[in-house]
């Protein structure tokens, strides 16, 4: 008896640290919603993804997008801008944060 309960409390460890694998639609309807909700939270018009979904490792457990559109303030004269969106995997929220500069050349910082 003793050796049957050794044997399957070894067992559920084995069983217990594997870890599933999200389905290819589980991934496609999350790239779907990190897009949507980056898009809309942006505040640009003509909103579009810049490349592709950035996904960091799950102990930071974000995603980041860069979005480019057209600012919708009319002192903006419809300028193209950019933003850099953050989605929470936990929280399923996004953050945005200005991101003109993100892709600029780094100036050379003086002696």
């Amino acid at each position: 008896m003793k050796k049957l309960l050794v044997l399957v409390a070894g067992g559920l460890l084995l069983v217990g640290g594997v870890a599933e694998a999200s389905s290819p639609e589980a991934w496609t309807q999350h790239e779907r919603e990190v897009r949507s909700r980056c898009l809309a939270l942006s505040g640009l018009r003509n909103a579009q993804a810049v490349g592709e979904i950035v996904g960091f490792d799950d102990r930071v457990g974000y995603d980041a997008l860069l979005v480019r559109g057209n600012y919708a303030q009319a002192q903006m004269n419809n300028q193209t801008g950019q933003v850099l969106c953050l989605f929470d995997r936990r929280t399923r929220r996004a953050y945005i944060s200005d991101a003109e500069n993100l892709m600029q050349p780094r100036r050379p910082q003086s002696p």
